[in-house]
């Protein structure tokens, strides 16, 4: 029993890391009718429908960074990447996209 709840946990702790996240200075914030659009350096990607409550929050979150010329972190959720990829996969993503990798954390810097 303890090896099959520690090989759970230890495959729970792999997916966990499965992730990645781009960090920059908001170059542009803006809300279309039902849309959060964000970049950060990135191209400008779809993040979530204005209507959910953590979509509000980050809204808010992102205009205090452009306000306050602070970065923000932007984390997606991927199989296999890990890491900073501010430099790689961040610019993969695509300009005035819903990114494919979803969007699950964002963070004032």
């Amino acid at each position: 029993m303890k090896k099959i709840l520690f090989t759970m946990l230890a495959l729970l702790s792999l997916s966990a890391h499965a992730n990645y996240y781009c960090l920059g200075e908001i170059k542009h914030l803006g809300v279309d009718s039902s849309t959060l659009h964000v970049s950060n350096g990135f191209g400008v990607h779809k993040l979530c429908n204005v209507s959910e409550e953590h979509c509000k929050a980050w809204m808010s979150m992102g205009l205090s960074a452009k306000m306050s010329n602070r970065q923000v972190v932007i984390y997606y959720r991927h199989p296999t990447l890990a890491g900073n990829l501010s430099g790689s996969r961040c610019n993969e993503i695509g300009d005035w996209v819903v990114p494919e990798d979803s969007v699950y954390y964002f963070q004032v810097y």
